[in-house]
């Protein structure tokens, strides 16, 4: 599983580790990894049935999970959650990244998703957060902010909430790494 996550991790281009001088010294991307980013291990809340997780050979690991929504003013109000199953330390970099599309929305308008946090629990308080439209097909998106103090395995969720519009938004794999303290 271990080296899934390492493959998984080095095919993202921008996720690359700097190859500058001590590079035999810099992190893993198994190391700055901080989720499980597996389809199956994602957490939806809000829904009465759960999502479905489908095969779809076009995202990164060949599964996708499928979730129809109404759209309500309280968008946040259901969305997926993956949890920070190990530490992080105040001034950390973090990109949380993650495979999206718009399967359906109405008269072709992009997806919309409400927000994307990176989130304290279990009382939720956002750290950082940003909206994102979503295209038709597979693309990466990416959230990066800095850790505003220590936090332990399990303190820390990425959430992206979803209910936007009346729309069928399908998700593949999120990563959430960690990049350390910035050096300037």
């Amino acid at each position: 599983m271990r080296s899934l996550f390492i493959a998984a991790a080095l095919s993202l281009p921008f996720l690359a580790a700097p190859t500058t001088g001590g590079a035999q010294d810099a992190p893993s991307m198994a190391d700055r990894l901080r989720n499980d980013p597996r389809v199956e291990a994602l957490r939806p809340y809000g829904l009465n049935l759960p999502p479905a997780i489908r095969i779809d050979k076009g995202v990164q690991f060949g599964k996708a999970m499928r979730v129809p929504l109404d759209g309500h003013p309280d968008f946040w109000r259901i969305g997926v959650t993956t949890p920070l199953l190990k530490p992080v330390k105040k001034g950390d970099r973090i990109v949380i990244a993650f495979w999206a599309r718009a399967e359906q929305t109405e008269q072709g308008a992009p997806g919309k998703i409400g927000r994307v946090q990176l989130e304290a629990t279990p009382v939720v308080r956002a750290i950082f957060e940003q909206s994102f439209e979503v295209g038709p097909t597979w693309k990466m998106y990416q959230l990066k902010g800095v850790s505003d103090r220590d936090y332990g395995a399990g303190d820390l969720n990425a959430a992206l909430q979803i209910d936007s519009a009346k729309q069928v938004l399908d998700f593949g794999p999120v990563f959430v790494l960690d990049y350390g303290v910035s050096s300037q």
